[in-house]
């Protein structure tokens, strides 16, 4: 593969901003030049209120512009950056996660909406060939980052953008393409399982509710219990008083009931959505592993809601079982958004994770004025991943920092030439 050299700055005047060499004296600096850091001082106090940031909750459409301090503290590590100017690209295309490529096989993801987002989800996936498979349910409140909006609950996608930004967080938090989610409301989900009448479900653990005067009340004791279709939804959505993984608890019930059912008489699921419906039967026709996306509870500080960091090691394991063969190494990436365009974050996610990318950070650029996209990599080792990802996005020029950098193996700055 071709190396990128390193350029003249002289030359190349469209290198991002937070590339660019920081003056010995920032307050002496004149105030004319072409391209200058965003108005963050040294950017260690920046930096620092970045890191608070991303250790806790960050909600609402203004979060975006929080990107900007992103920049400021990468500045800081970073030297000058030369980009790849002409001539030929790499001799050739370098090696693709290609089974990450496509949708996961066989699959469906079925999704509760709530007040801010979803409720619930689920991930189904069916073994075609013997029957059976795996349900994994995930948290809403399971942190991950929301291109465009930052370190968020994966539920609060689906409240901040819809469909479209709840399934590319998805994808990003899996690290593989999944098929349309199927948002289904308390009306929807009951006529889905009208057919099957009611269900034999087994309660893990006695499901109480306590109202404005301080009442318990029992919605259904421990143990067996006969569900009716129109409690469905309340059923797997009420909290309790336990915690939400104790809530998940209760979907393993509501699941093996329904497939019970669906085993007995495949034609109750008739009027589901047809991709649905065909998950559901081949998983009614074997062996159903159960399990939640292995998460751990952190502390959102005191009144905050309850929210679950991922361990990744664990998820790796799962989506081997989910993905056999396919090596669990993500490409890490930084997004900045260099054109305003709101989607344009979420859209070069939807590119890059089918490529092997993973983006761990999204904000906004030091301009929106980038006629270009800028694929930066921080390390000559680096340019293959770098290569895959401007080839996923289909535009951009690679340019090379002479420092390394071990936050992220490539930063993507969107300019206006990408049009995904």
């Amino acid at each position: 593969m071709r190396e990128v050299p390193f350029a003249d700055l002289d030359v190349d005047g469209d290198i991002p901003a937070f590339l660019l060499p920081e003056p010995e004296e920032v307050e002496q600096e004149p105030p004319a030049r072409a391209v200058v850091l965003p108005p963050s001082g040294t950017g260690v106090r920046r930096h620092r209120r970045r890191q608070q940031r991303r250790d806790t909750r960050r909600r609402g459409a203004g979060l975006v512009l929080g990107g900007v301090g992103a920049v400021g503290a990468v500045a800081l590590l970073l030297v000058v950056a030369h980009p790849w100017r002409g001539g030929a690209p790499a001799s050739g295309p370098p090696p693709a996660a290609a089974s990450r490529s496509v949708p996961l096989p066989s699959s469906a993801v079925l999704v509760e909406p709530g007040t801010q987002g979803a409720a619930s989800i689920t991930l189904l996936v069916a073994n075609p060939t013997s029957g059976g498979g795996h349900i994994v349910f995930v948290p809403p409140a399971t942190m991950t980052e929301v291109p465009s909006y930052g370190l968020d609950g994966v539920g609060k996608a689906l409240g901040e953008g819809g469909p479209s930004l709840f399934e590319v967080t998805l994808e990003n938090l899996l690290g593989v393409p999944l098929p349309p989610a199927v948002v289904a409301s308390d009306a929807q989900l009951t006529g889905f399982v009208q057919p099957a009448g009611p269900l034999a479900v087994d309660v893990p653990t006695s499901v109480e509710q306590t109202d404005a005067a301080g009442n318990v009340n029992v919605l259904w004791d421990q143990g067996p219990t006969t569900l009716a279709p129109t409690d469905v939804p309340r059923f797997l959505t009420v909290r309790g008083q336990g915690n939400d993984l104790s809530r998940l608890a209760r979907h393993q019930a509501f699941w093996t009931a329904w497939l019970g059912k669906v085993a007995h008489d495949p034609g109750v699921v008739d009027g589901l959505p047809p991709d649905l419906s065909g998950v559901v039967r081949q998983l009614a026709t074997g062996s159903v592993s159960y399990q939640t996306l292995p998460v751990q509870a952190v502390d959102a500080g005191s009144g905050g809601d309850e929210v679950y960091r991922v361990n990744q090691a664990d998820l790796d394991q799962l989506m081997g079982q989910l993905l056999p063969g396919v090596p669990p190494d993500r490409i890490r990436v930084q997004v900045l958004n260099g054109t305003g365009a709101i989607q344009a974050s979420p859209r070069v996610a939807k590119k890059i994770v089918p490529a092997g990318g993973r983006v761990v950070l999204s904000g906004n650029a030091d301009s929106f004025a980038y006629a270009q996209t800028q694929i930066v990599f921080y390390d000559r080792s680096q340019q293959q991943a770098a290569e895959r990802i401007r080839q996923a996005l289909g535009t951009g020029r690679l340019v090379l920092s002479r420092q390394p950098l071990d936050v992220v193996d490539v930063t993507v700055v969107i300019g206006k030439d990408f049009n995904g």
